[in-house]
């Protein structure tokens, strides 16, 4: 699993715009510095607070229904992980509202595909209640979640895999926010070097995704953002599509029979397709 990337390779302003919420009157209404952001050079929004919120203030605003900052939010996190917010985690607002749509339908149990630094899990835990799981291919954000969720009191559990390894019957729920799309980019534009990147892998976990959903049981939903780079399957009807940032944010929910097939042989069939494609590539690689 990779982290997250937005399709457009930029920094979206709109994202990141201070809102009314927590983190008023703390020291933090200093909005970006957009080009700082881009070029590596040290976030204000980060260095110039004069007072930090406490970490029982963060979920007892977003469980009531407040409007959390992301600079509020993101001061969990180690400054590296902070600094980069803004291309690959999910923004709070975004998170709030895909959590609660997700809870609407009844689904009490999420997975996050490609997890990150785990902010989806916590905020959407926080403000619907839902369980919610994030697989995450890097080990060192897989830490970092689990120790922002620990300080913030969330209900989310994070898993150290990639998608093929991965089993999911238990969800009736899925979050994807382009979970594949740092595959495709240029590697000064990548998260870091750690994960094997690549075209082939993201048209392997593409295919496991569209099988996921292709035979997932009926009233399976999930919510993209910035789309996740595959097929929405014909039984699935997008139910709702809101304007968020630089992208729109749509929810799905499967309406008619998928593939009369059993979920796992087929899931296990991708995999197998997957990791046979892999080993020829480095067969002919290795000629």
């Amino acid at each position: 699993m990779v982290a997250r990337l937005r399709r457009d390779e930029q920094v979206c302003p709109a994202m990141g715009r201070e809102r009314d919420g927590l983190g008023l009157g703390l020291g933090l209404g200093l909005g970006r510095n957009w080009g700082a952001a881009r070029t590596g050079m040290v976030d204000v929004r980060y260095t110039a607070c004069a007072v930090l919120p406490q970490n029982h203030d963060v979920p007892r605003a977003l469980r009531s229904g407040q409007r959390v900052r992301d600079a509020v939010f993101d001061l969990v996190y180690p400054e590296d992980v902070r600094r980069v917010s803004a291309r690959f985690w999910t923004p709070v607002e975004v998170a709030s509202t895909a959590g609660r749509w997700l809870s609407a339908l009844g689904a009490r149990s999420v997975l996050d595909v490609g997890s990150g630094a785990g902010k989806f899990c916590i905020v959407a835990n926080l403000t619907s209640g839902c369980t919610v799981t994030g697989v995450e291919q890097r080990a060192h954000l897989i830490d970092t979640a689990q120790n922002a969720a620990a300080a913030y009191g969330a209900r989310a559990a994070y898993r150290h895999a990639t998608i093929e390894s991965v089993d999911p019957g238990p969800f009736d729920a899925f979050y994807l926010f382009n979970p594949f799309g740092e595959n495709l980019y240029h590697p000064a534009q990548q998260l870091d070097a750690e994960p094997e990147l690549s075209a082939l892998r993201y048209m392997n976990d593409l295919s496991i995704m569209e099988h996921w959903l292709d035979c997932a049981p009926l009233h399976t939903c999930f919510v993209t953002y910035h789309g996740f780079g595959g097929r929405i399957p014909g039984s699935y009807a997008m139910l709702r599509s809101q304007a968020k940032g630089c992208d729109h944010l749509r929810l799905w929910r499967k309406m008619q029979p998928g593939r009369a097939s059993d979920f796992r042989l087929e899931v296990e069939a991708a995999r197998a397709q997957a990791k046979l494609a892999e080993r020829r590539t480095r067969d002919t690689q290795g000629r």
